[in-house]
């Protein structure tokens, strides 16, 4: 029998019963395939289930997040890429007062392996003195304000040259080394 043949010999009943048939065949395979997702959404629904894990694991990282930007709200570099804002802004402090500073560097070093070792020179730009207090201000100040930042070498000269019995101004020129350690990222293979 060629297919003209049988579509001719197709009446209106023997048609309603073939595409019953595909339709049938059509609504069993979607049937299974909700089945099937029904199953796996329930399973994920389940004590200790995915759904379960999944927001256990939210709900840690949440409080990770959170202790994070605790400790970057602490750190006085955050929301900073660049330290130099960090270091002029602290010269500028109310309890320091030291004026405009110029910053040299970074000089970059690796000395541990994962951390980068970035070094600054500070000097203030108007070449008068300074008191002593307000130096020392601006160290404390430097260091308490962030974790990863360390002076690393002062040099104090008075700025009148006397001689050592006679009296000074105590007002002093400086210049400071400071070093900001990072961590390096590096790229997962």
């Amino acid at each position: 029998m060629s297919l003209g043949t049988i579509l001719k010999s197709m009446t209106i009943p023997r048609w309603i019963i073939v595409v019953g048939g595909l339709g049938a065949l059509a609504l069993g395979y979607n049937g299974w395939r909700l089945h099937e997702q029904r199953t796996t959404l329930e399973a994920a629904l389940e004590p200790d289930g995915l759904v379960e894990r999944t927001s256990a694991k939210i709900q840690s990282l949440g409080k990770q997040i959170t202790k994070l930007q605790a400790d970057a709200d602490r750190e006085g570099l955050s929301g900073q890429s660049d330290p130099i804002l960090y270091i002029r802004g602290s010269a500028s402090d109310p309890n320091v007062r030291l004026g405009q500073v110029e910053v040299t560097g970074p000089k970059s070093q690796m000395i541990i392996k994962g951390t980068e070792d970035l070094q600054y020179t500070i000097r203030p730009q108007s070449d008068k003195g300074f008191p002593r207090d307000r130096i020392m201000n601006y160290l404390y100040l430097l260091e308490s304000q962030s974790r990863r930042v360390r002076v690393t070498s002062i040099q104090l000269n008075p700025e009148e040259k006397k001689k050592e019995w006679e009296h000074t101004n105590d007002l002093w020129k400086w210049n400071i080394e400071l070093t900001s350690r990072t961590k390096v990222e590096t790229k997962a293979p």
